[in-house]
């Protein structure tokens, strides 16, 4: 579901998209729901997420990726449609990349 690029696979409007935990849309995450993503996450881990909210973390997360086919109310729709529950774990997932840092990149440690 994760990888090394932050990148978090999820289902809408019957077909599988890529998000991406960029700066750029994590940036946009938090001027939209005026929470670091820290508190969003912690948020997310008291089951305490609303359509909007989600909405806005799938949009953002979306168009990090390059992805911009749904329009917000699109992609509110697509959740209303596939249900909370079913799009909550890539969420957090998501989320979760985005406190994670890119390993892409990084220098890796020297084999001993």
């Amino acid at each position: 579901m994760e990888n090394l690029r932050n990148e978090v696979k999820i289902t809408l409007a019957g077909e599988e998209r890529t998000m991406r935990a960029s700066f750029e849309a994590i940036v946009a995450i938090e001027a939209a729901t005026g929470k670091s993503m820290t508190a969003i996450i912690n948020q997310v881990a008291d089951g305490d997420l609303s359509i909007t909210q989600a909405a806005t973390i799938v949009h953002h997360g979306l168009r990090g990726y390059g992805d911009s086919r749904l329009s917000f109310g699109q992609v509110g729709a697509a959740i209303v449609e596939a249900g909370l529950g079913e799009v909550s774990l890539p969420i957090v997932h998501f989320v979760q990349s985005s406190l994670n840092g890119v390993s892409v990149g990084k220098p890796q440690a020297a084999a001993a």
